[in-house]
C-alpha cells in the first residue's frame, strides 16, 4: 500500500532516527528536564570558604540569590599564599593543600544556595603555548578543585577567561608560529584542562563568565580566523573547541556573556541569546564542525548583570538612568530581560557594595562598600520578585499581614452577598461571561456552600469577572479557591485592559491551575473552607504591563456538560505590593 504521508515527513523521520543514533553512539545526552533559572552572586566581597563556613547563614537569609562564586585560599607546604584568583600559571599544587577549604565548605549546610561554584581565574595568564609541563602543572590545579567541588557538594567552576596579567588568549605574531598552528596548540591544552576535571567531576557546570559571546564579531565574519588573529581573546575559540573535545555527556558548560551588562531591551537580550546558543548562531560559527551537535546540547547562554550601572552617578561610563523615575525600576526590568533570555544562570555582579561581611574600603565611590540595601533601597526585594515572583509575594503579604497592613482590593471577595435577592442572581460586584455558542449553563450566588461563593453548573466555557482599575508597573497577588464537581475545570486567569475598557496586552495574560497542594496565604484564607471538603486553590503573582488601566481577573471554568458538573468559586483575594 503506497503512503500517503508527505515525503517531508518522512525525511524529517530519517533525519531524527540518524542524529538520534549518533548521539547514543557518542555518549551524548541532552536535559530531559527544564532547569529552573538561577541568580548567582560575584562581587568585590567575594568570600573565602572560610568566610563561607562562618556566615552561611547570614547570607542565605539575607539575600535573594541561589548561589555564591566563592574563591580558594590557603597556604602550600612551604606556607607560601595561594588562591584561585591567581591560578593560571605552572606551579603546581598538591591536593592536601586543599583540605582545609574541603573542611570548610563541608561545614556549610546550604538549603538555598543550591548553586555554589569555585572562581578560577585565567590570571597571571603566562603560560606558554608549547609549554607541556606548565599546561599539565595548569590542568592538575583544575582537577584538584574539581575534586574539591565534587566532594563539597558544589555546582563546578566559574571561569573567569579575563586577562587581568597577560594576554594568555591573543595571539602573539613575534613567537614564530602562526596563528593556525597557536590555535591547535591551544585547542590541545582546552582538552587537557577539561580532561583533568572530568577525571574528577563528570557532572561539572562551567560556568564562564564568557566563552565565544567574547567573540561574535568574528563569528559574523565570513573569515573568522582573519579576525581572531589580531583580536584580544583570538585564541579561547580553540582553546574552547578543545574543552569541548574532552566534555563528557554529563558535562554543562555555560556562555555567561559578561557583555550583557550593557544590555538594554528585551530584543538585545534575545539576540544575544541566539547568537549564543543557535544553529545558525555567530558563537557556532567559532566551533569546528565536528563538535556542534555537542556545543547544542552541552552549551548554555547566560548572561552577566552589572548592579553597578545603576548606582553610578550620571557622569559615570557606566550608568543607565531611571524608567519611569525610578533607576530600580529599570534594574528590575533589564534583569528580567536577562532572566527570561538566559537557559539557566544569570550572574549577578557588584563593585561599590556588598551583601555581606565587613564594609568595604571604598570611600571615594559613590555606594562607599555599603550594604547594597543601604546604597540602593528595595534592591533584595526587586532581585527577588525577578528570581521567584510568587515565593516573593508570599513573603510579602506576609510581612503586610504580620504588620496589620494587608487589605484586600476585591469587591465582595469573601463573596458573602448576591447581586439581589432574586433566585439566581450571581454574587455582588462580579460579572459573568459564557460563549453563547456553545455553553448555556447557569451563573449564580450560592448561599449554603462556603457561607457564600459562586456557583456555575452546566458552564461548557464561561467565567465570573472582576475589574480593578490599576497603574504600570505595579505588582498585585491574586489568590481564589473553587470546589470542582464531575467534569469541571476550573482555571484562575488575569488579563489586561485599557482604562476606557478595551482588551490589551493579551501576549501578558495568565492562566493559573487550582491544586489541593496549593498552600494557603493565612491572612487570605476564610477559616469555613474546610479541607475535608477537597477545596482547591490558585495563586498569583502578576506586574501590570505597559499602558494598561485594568487588571482583570476571571474565575474560569470549562467542559461542564450536566447538572453533576458544578463548581463553586470562593474566598477572592487582590493585594497590592510594594506599597
Amino acid at each position: 500500500m503506497e503512503s500517503t504521508t508527505p515525503f517531508y515527513r518522512q525525511s524529517t523521520r530519517i533525519l531524527a532516527v540518524i542524529l538520534l543514533a549518533a548521539w547514543h553512539h557518542t555518549g551524548w545526552t541532552a536535559e530531559t528536564t527544564t532547569p529552573r533559572k538561577k541568580f548567582i552572586e560575584l562581587g568585590w566581597d567575594i568570600p573565602s570558604t572560610a568566610e563561607l563556613r562562618e556566615s552561611w547563614r547570614e547570607m542565605e537569609a539575607a539575600t535573594p540569590f541561589d548561589g555564591v562564586m566563592f574563591k580558594l585560599e590557603g597556604k602550600d607546604g612551604d606556607g607560601r599564599q595561594f588562591t584561585s584568583e591567581a591560578i593560571w600559571d605552572g606551579r603546581p599544587w598538591q591536593r592536601a593543600w586543599l583540605e582545609p577549604a574541603l573542611a570548610d565548605l563541608q561545614s556549610c549546610r546550604f538549603s538555598r544556595f543550591t548553586d555554589n561554584f569555585l572562581r578560577f581565574n585565567a590570571t597571571p595568564g603566562n603560560l606558554e603555548w608549547p609549554d607541556e609541563a606548565g599546561w599539565t602543572a595548569l590542568a592538575g590545579k583544575a582537577g584538584h578543585v574539581a575534586w574539591l567541588m565534587k566532594q563539597a557538594g558544589g555546582k563546578g567552576l566559574a571561569i573567569d577567561f579575563e586577562s587581568y596579567g597577560a594576554h594568555q588568549f591573543k595571539f602573539d605574531a613575534s613567537k614564530g608560529r602562526s596563528f593556525s598552528e597557536i590555535s591547535a596548540l591551544a585547542r590541545q591544552r582546552g582538552a587537557l584542562f577539561t580532561q583533568a576535571i572530568a577525571r574528577e567531576f563528570p557532572a561539572a557546570v562551567l560556568l564562564t563568565l564568557w566563552m565565544n559571546s567574547i567573540n561574535l564579531q568574528a563569528g559574523t565574519s565570513d573569515d573568522p580566523a582573519a579576525i581572531l588573529a589580531h583580536s584580544g581573546y583570538g585564541l579561547l575559540p580553540a582553546f574552547i573547541d578543545g574543552m569541548l573535545d574532552a566534555a563528557p555527556p554529563a558535562m554543562r558548560f555555560v556562555d555567561g556573556c559578561e557583555n550583557g551588562y550593557y544590555l538594554d531591551s528585551a530584543e538585545e537580550y534575545l539576540r544575544a541569546a541566539h547568537a549564543m546558543r543557535s544553529w545558525q548562531g555567530a558563537a557556532i560559527r567559532l566551533v569546528s564542525p565536528e563538535n556542534r551537535p555537542k556545543y547544542r546540547l552541552q552549551v548554555q547562554a547566560g548572561f552577566g548583570f552589572y548592579l553597578d550601572m545603576f548606582l553610578n552617578e550620571a557622569t559615570h561610563r557606566y550608568y543607565r538612568g531611571p524608567l519611569h523615575g525610578s533607576r530600580l525600576a529599570r534594574l528590575e526590568r533589564n534583569l528580567g530581560f536577562a532572566h527570561e533570555a538566559a537557559d539557566e544562570y544569570v550572574w549577578i555582579y557588584g563593585e561599590q557594595c556588598r551583601w555581606w561581611g565587613k564594609p568595604l574600603p571604598l570611600p571615594a565611590t559613590t555606594g562607599r562598600g555599603r550594604l547594597w540595601e543601604e546604597a540602593m533601597p528595595g534592591i533584595t526585594r526587586a532581585i527577588a520578585y525577578v528570581r521567584h515572583p510568587a515565593g516573593a509575594a508570599r513573603d510579602e503579604i506576609a510581612r503586610l499581614s504580620t504588620g496589620g497592613k494587608l487589605t484586600n482590593l476585591a469587591f465582595n471577595g469573601d463573596f458573602s452577598q448576591p447581586a439581589s435577592p432574586e433566585s439566581g442572581a450571581p454574587p455582588a460586584r462580579f460579572e459573568t461571561w459564557q460563549d453563547g455558542k456553545t455553553s448555556a449553563g447557569k451563573f449564580a450566588w450560592e448561599a449554603k456552600v462556603g457561607g457564600g461563593s459562586a456557583h456555575a453548573v452546566r458552564v461548557k466555557w464561561g467565567c465570573f469577572l472582576q475589574a480593578h482599575p490599576v497603574k504600570p508597573g505595579e505588582k498585585y497577588a491574586v489568590q481564589a479557591a473553587c470546589l470542582p464537581r464531575g467534569k469541571s475545570h476550573p482555571t484562575l486567569i488575569v488579563r489586561w485592559q485599557t482604562a476606557d475598557g478595551r482588551w490589551t496586552h493579551e501576549s501578558d495574560d495568565r492562566t493559573f491551575v487550582f491544586s489541593p497542594d496549593e498552600p494557603a496565604v493565612a491572612a487570605m484564607e476564610k477559616p469555613r473552607l474546610e479541607p475535608s471538603a477537597n477545596w482547591r486553590k490558585a495563586f498569583a503573582m502578576v506586574t501590570v504591563p505597559p499602558d494598561t488601566g485594568k487588571l482583570v481577573i476571571l474565575l474560569n471554568v470549562t467542559g461542564q456538560a450536566t447538572d453533576q458538573d458544578e463548581c463553586w468559586f470562593d474566598d477572592l483575594g487582590l493585594y497590592a505590593l510594594g506599597q
